[in-house]
């Protein structure tokens, strides 16, 4: 197994081709549709090059949005949402690709179109895939490492899921266990020296790990092949989050931060993430400016005072900005108070503050500040200067 290359699973490979067939379709269908069965003929003679580009677009967006993982497979409900962004993203990145160029076309109409068909049909074949094989298709093969309360406790919360996303086959300890235990009615099937045996035989997809590496340096020597050969291993701390959706900050210490520090410190995330924030913000001003204006309007007519709001926040490594919001209170409302925490009840918010708040709205200037350099679309919320010091 280990001596050999990973191969695709099943799953991904049959949705691909799926993919492949139903944007072709969407794309054909489109072109018919809007033009007749002659032009629409003569259409797909003239503009092949574009669409084998749209093509290739949708595919390339879908793998990098997860659309062939396994997790939109088994979210109940996780599947329109992911779908719909990646079709969205596929037609934005087709009409800067094409709208750019003088060689290459393809007309709005059919764009939209071929969009609305493959939303559909892209969603719909996955709802269908799930539906014959079910969400048990879909569970990994799991064992757990280690032993103690954590192994315990990550028993207990896969039992717990609703759905589970991991069928667990069994423990495999550091100590002096015997096989044939059990541990939460989990039994325990040997011990890490024949780790890579256990993975063979039982077919693993993921570990589990409840134990520290850096206590365990023979442990990490066995799971480091594993891991190149493609089984996920995953801590206690990155299980929890994945099965609870929250941090269990009694295992939050220097070797997890610092591990999760690693990821997004490399130079080529970096630039790539900020490439990516500052195509964002700059195509969300050009698409929110109606936004803009509308909501300029509500705050004047509701309340005295400004239109946008700005608030000393601390961003990267504790260094202040001002961020811009919409303003969503009485002008003046902290003169008195000072800096309060927000309330469920704040009678300083103004009427059309409740709405802004409510829908998001009054985040949308924020983008500037993403184009400044200042913030990021993705990362921490960045906080008061003088609520972190009341924190610390």
């Amino acid at each position: 197994m280990f001596g050999e290359r990973r191969k695709i699973p099943l799953r991904s490979a049959a949705l691909f081709i799926g993919d492949i067939f139903c944007i072709s379709a969407a794309l054909v269908g489109a072109a018919y549709l809007r033009l007749g069965s002659e032009l629409g003929t003569q259409y797909l003679s003239d503009n092949q090059t574009s669409l084998i580009l749209s093509l290739l677009l949708y595919l390339l967006v879908f793998y990098v949005g997860g659309l062939y993982e396994r997790q939109i497979m088994t979210r109940k409900g996780g599947i329109v949402l992911p779908t719909f962004i990646c079709v969205s993203v596929s037609l934005v990145l087709i009409m800067v690709l094409f709208y750019t160029s003088m060689h290459l076309l393809i007309g709005r109409g059919v764009l939209f179109l071929a969009g609305v068909f493959a939303f559909l049909s892209v969603s719909g074949l996955r709802y269908l895939y799930r539906a014959v094989a079910g969400y048990s298709f879909f569970v990994k093969n799991a064992l757990i490492v280690g032993d103690g309360k954590d192994a315990a406790s990550i028993i207990r919360l896969i039992h717990q899921a609703g759905e589970p996303s991991h069928r667990l086959l069994g423990v495999v300890t550091h100590a002096k266990t015997a096989s044939g235990e059990l541990l939460e009615r989990v039994p325990v099937i040997g011990h890490i020296d024949t780790l890579r045996d256990l993975v063979r035989h039982y077919r693993i997809e993921t570990l589990i790990v409840a134990t520290s590496l850096a206590r365990e340096p023979k442990l990490l020597k066995i799971l480091r092949p594993l891991r190149y050969h493609g089984i996920e291993i995953l801590d206690y701390a990155s299980f929890y989050e994945l099965i609870a959706e929250e941090i269990p900050l009694n295992h939050i210490d220097d070797e997890w931060l610092l591990h999760a520090a690693m990821n997004s410190s490399r130079i080529h995330i970096r630039k790539i993430k900020r490439i990516m924030d500052v195509t964002a913000a700059f195509l969300g001003l050009i698409i929110s400016w109606p936004i803009w204006l509308l909501t300029a309007v509500a705050i004047r007519l509701d309340s005295k005072g400004p239109i946008l709001y700005r608030q000393r926040r601390a961003g990267l490594d504790g260094q202040p900005y001002t961020v811009l919001k919409f303003r969503t209170m009485y002008s003046g409302a902290e003169a008195e108070s000072g800096a309060v925490w927000a309330l469920k009840h704040d009678n300083r918010i103004t009427r059309v503050g409740r709405f802004l708040r409510k829908s998001r709205i009054d985040e949308i200037p924020q983008l500037v500040n993403v184009l400044r350099g200042q913030m990021s679309l993705v990362g921490p919320r960045p906080e008061r200067p003088e609520f972190i010091d009341q924190l610390a």
